[in-house]
């Protein structure tokens, strides 16, 4: 995963948007190919509005500035994630459904959606600015404030032994580790092949779901004979 700073090669992108659509849609999906390929701080507006076919003042007329169009790319897609993520945490609410791996799949399939179907660029530019600490990351945890207040009531309900702090470093890092983990998804032949057999997409998410849930369990106690 390139952090949002990272520049990558120019011959990587090669753009796709269609011409038809309307500029302010063009604009936003050149953007976000581009900062997930480059980086944000690495991409220009006129590098932008090549992109998507338009010129430099386009830009300030349908989003004011480079920081509002990050802003507004943002929350477009984190809009569509939060409102599958609903679907899911509301059926936590039900008596004896709540456990770690129910709440690992909240986690990770609607990100897994938006990179498996209209979203790749938008999960590995997330993965970038969380890798970077890129200034837009304040955006990223405003657009999920609710949710995340959710999560966090319903990981204290799972292990009320657990302190405010655990539950928010799990909480953290299950985030980091499912964007992270879903930004790469696709770019294997960047990867040296330590194997053979290449694991299925459906595979990786499955694979994936399951890690997440035990970063949001605690492990199993060792034998007495096994400490010390």
């Amino acid at each position: 995963m390139r952090p949002a700073s990272a520049v990558a090669p120019v011959a990587a992108t090669m753009l796709r948007v269609d011409p038809d659509l309307p500029t302010e849609r063009r604009i936003l999906l050149a953007a976000e190919q581009l900062f997930a390929e480059r980086g944000i701080d690495a991409v220009s507006l006129r590098a932008v509005m090549a992109a998507a076919g338009t010129n430099v003042a386009s830009v300030h007329y349908h989003f004011g500035s480079k920081d509002a169009l990050v802003e507004a790319l943002i929350r477009e897609r984190a809009g569509e994630v939060s409102a599958r993520r609903a679907e899911l945490l509301d059926g936590l609410a039900e008596p004896g459904r709540l456990d770690a791996p129910s709440l690992a799949r909240a986690f990770v399939e609607p990100v897994a959606h938006m990179a498996l179907h209209d979203g790749p660029h938008w999960v590995r530019m997330v993965a970038g600015i969380m890798a970077s600490g890129h200034p837009s990351i304040s955006v990223l945890i405003d657009g999920f404030r609710t949710q995340a207040r959710t999560f966090t009531e319903l990981l204290s309900q799972l292990h009320p032994e657990w302190s405010p702090e655990k539950v928010r470093f799990r909480l953290s890092h299950a985030m980091r580790t499912t964007f992270t983990a879903l930004g790469d998804l696709g770019l294997d032949h960047d990867l040296p092949q330590i194997s053979t057999s290449a694991m299925s997409t459906q595979e990786i998410v499955a694979e994936l779901n399951d890690l997440v849930a035990s970063v949001l369990s605690d492990p199993e106690p060792r034998p007495p004979e096994a400490r010390g």
